[in-house]
Parts: structure tokens; C-alpha cells; sequence
């Protein structure tokens, strides 16, 4: 974890059994039963397709979430920052992937670090990658796992399928290195006008993988792990690994799906009823019949309305229950539109259902747990703000 990062307040002091309307706001609230219904959906979608689950811990930064999940069924984590991985390390969470390249020394020094508390595998995607994984490996006298990323169809990092094989080949080469698997991330699903594109998408996303893994085996080199990772597609990646064709898939890696949030609902993949994060506001101002201020903004929402660079939705989040919407955000204001004869005053708690539950995760501090409305635990965001 970043030690300049601004630490956790103070846990709140007042009662646990308290509604979650007490709370100070803007307030992260987690509905702990929806919570748990999707963390047990997923790991029984992985366990009856045969797949192990390696979740992302991006969505939530929270070591007591990611404990609830290794005790459902997961085999390991996933992070995408070291900062993240560090935090799970700390926890004792013995098996942790990396889906991010390193390239700078001191960034792979911190993972040659991590390999010595946690099985760490580390991504790569380019020879240049691989020679200095290489290089700081072999000086140190120990052996880091890799792993090959494909590029599904999202066109951010990794290699196509076809060119996995002189990849594999270089890190069989390299010494200090070892080849643990190929991955891939579906982010393309984001982009899902309906649902065949959702299908077709999930096809990318497992054919790329499986393929990348039997033109390396073909080349000599030996791969074990073959996954996929995409709320969007988990529960069809689920059923393709069913079919022949995409029969050696082994791990799911998704995220979202602990809390789902507007992007996910808006994509069909869950209802506003299993949407686990909500944020609690107050209302500061209503200036006219038709507009509400609230008292959080983009520094606790995010301003995302899609995933990766996409615009899905028209607002920046929906206040639950009621028919109103966030139109607009500065950096501590929310400003509402709604109907001029909906009864929303000064000082009025609302709970806002946010676009992108994963960057609310690492704005936040802490999450509150809630059971029918009221607080009963306050669960830590151990790795937020850790962008290193």
C-alpha cells in the first residue's frame, strides 16, 4: 500500500444497530445480503462449469470482502495494482495474479518482494517485458511466474493469439521465468448493444484464450492456467466451457459482480435489485421544483458513465427508490433532476445507486454494512486510493 495515501478516519462510533440514515454522509453502504448472494452465485456458476474463481479485487479493495469470497470457493485473487497485491499479501492470501505489466525496476522489485510471502505471477506481454522480468529474476536467485495476456477483443494490452507462441517461446528461453498461463480480459462486453453482442463477446473473449493456449502447446511450451475475466461474460463463459470448442478454459476472473452496479444493469447482466453497493447522501439544497442538490460529487461517484472510455449512460447515478437521477456532478455536488412533485427536502437522506461501483471502491474509506436498513458492520477499503 502506498504510504502517502490518505488513511482511513476513525471508525464511526455510533451504534451498530443503527439505521443507515444516522450515518455522517456521503456514506458507502453495502447491502450484506445481496452481497452474499452474489458472492455465492458466482462461486457456484465457476463450480459447476468445472472453473476455478480467481476474483478481482479492483471492485472492492476490501481484504474482509475478499475473505468472504476465499471462503466460498476462490483459489486466489486478483489485483491490478501492487499496492493491492501488498494488501493481500499482509492478509495472507497465498495465491494473487497480477493482470498488469511491470516494467520499471522498482516496480518489479516490489514483486520480486511479494514473491517471497505469496505465489505471485506477474503479466507480460512484450519481449522487452520479459527481459527485464528476466534479468531481475535471475539476480535474485529465484523463479517468477508469468503469464501470456491476450488481447480478446478490447485492444488495450496483450498479444493476439497467434503470436502467443514466440512469446512463450522467449520466456521458456529466459532464465528466472516461468510460464504459468494465458489470460484475457473481455472488457469489449462493455460495449454490448444487446444481448447477441454480449454472446459474441464472451466467444472472443474464451475462443482467444483457448486458442492462444493450443498454438503454444503446439510450439513445446506447456500451459496450465487458461482464463477469462469479465462480469459481462462470466455466466456465459460459464456455459461455453461446456461446448468442444472452448473445453480447455480453466478460471473466471471477474469483479463487479460482489456489488453490480448502473453499468451492469444497464447491460442486462443484473437488476437493480442485486445491486449491492448504494451511496447515502444528503440533501443540501433544492433550489427549484425540479432540481436537488446532494451532498457528494464526482470525488465519491466517479464521473464514469461506461466502462473503459464508453458512455452507456445518459446520468452519473439513479437514487434508489425514487424516480431521480444524478444529471450532474462537480467535485462535492450532486445536482438531481426530478419531477417537481416528488417530496424531496432539505436534509432528506438518499441512497444513489452509482454507474461504476468499482472506482466508488477505491474514492471510499470504508464500507458500512447494512442488514433491513441497519448498520451492522464497517467493512475497511484496506487498498483504497493504491494506484501504485
Amino acid at each position: 500500500m502506498n504510504p502517502s495515501a490518505p488513511q482511513p478516519r476513525p471508525p464511526d462510533r455510533t451504534d451498530r444497530t443503527d439505521r443507515w440514515e444516522t450515518l455522517d454522509t456521503p456514506a458507502l453502504l453495502v447491502d450484506l445480503d445481496r452481497l452474499e448472494h452474489n458472492i455465492g452465485r458466482m462461486a457456484g456458476l465457476a463450480r459447476d462449469a468445472g472453473l476455478a474463481l480467481r476474483p478481482h479485487f479492483k471492485a472492492h479493495k476490501s481484504v474482509a470482502i475478499a475473505r468472504r469470497q476465499l471462503d466460498a470457493g476462490a483459489t486466489g485473487m486478483t489485483v491490478a495494482k501492487l499496492d493491492e497485491a501488498e494488501v493481500l499479501a499482509d492478509a495472507g492470501v497465498p495465491d494473487v495474479l497480477l493482470a498488469y505489466e511491470l516494467v520499471t525496476p522498482d516496480k518489479i522489485q516490489r514483486a520480486l518482494g511479494l514473491g517471497r510471502r505469496t505465489r505471485l505471477s506477474v503479466a507480460v506481454d512484450d519481449p522487452l517485458g520479459v527481459a527485464a522480468l528476466s534479468a531481475a529474476a535471475s539476480a535474485a536467485g529465484v523463479e517468477m511466474d508469468v503469464v501470456i495476456e491476450i488481447d480478446s477483443g478490447l485492444h488495450r494490452c496483450g498479444v493476439l493469439p497467434v503470436d502467443a507462441p514466440a512469446l512463450g517461446l522467449r520466456i521458456a528461453q529466459a532464465t528466472g521465468l516461468r510460464l504459468a498461463g494465458v489470460f484475457t480480459h473481455g472488457g469489449h462486453a462493455y460495449s454490448a448493444a444487446d444481448e447477441g453482442e454480449l454472446q459474441t463477446a464472451a466467444a472472443d473473449e474464451a475462443g482467444s484464450v483457448v486458442d492462444a493456449a493450443a498454438r503454444l502447446r503446439e510450439a513445446g511450451v506447456e500451459v496450465n492456467a487458461v482464463s477469462v475475466g469479465s462480469t459481462p461474460t462470466a455466466a456465459l463463459s460459464a456455459m461455453l466451457v461446456r461446448r468442444p470448442e472452448f473445453a480447455g478454459l480453466t478460471e473466471l476472473r471477474p469483479g463487479n459482480y460482489v456489488f453490480h452496479d448502473g453499468i451492469q444493469v444497464s447491460l442486462g447482466v443484473a437488476t437493480a435489485q442485486d445491486c449491492a453497493l448504494s451511496v447515502a447522501a444528503t440533501v443540501i439544497s433544492r433550489p427549484t421544483a425540479d432540481r436537488a442538490v446532494i451532498d457528494c460529487g464526482s470525488k465519491t461517484l466517479g464521473l464514469d458513465r461506461g466502462a473503459h472510455a464508453t458512455a452507456r449512460l445518459e446520468h452519473f447515478g439513479e437514487v434508489v427508490g425514487m424516480p431521480a437521477r444524478l444529471a450532474r456532478l462537480s467535485e462535492e455536488h450532486g445536482v438531481l433532476a426530478l419531477p417537481p412533485e416528488l417530496a424531496l427536502a432539505v436534509g432528506d437522506r438518499v441512497r444513489i445507486l452509482p454507474n461504476h461501483a468499482c472506482t466508488v471502491s477505491n474514492l471510499g474509506r470504508a464500507f458500512y454494512g447494512i442488514r433491513d436498513a441497519r448498520v451492522v458492520e464497517e467493512l475497511t477499503i484496506d487498498a483504497a486510493g493504491g494506484v501504485h
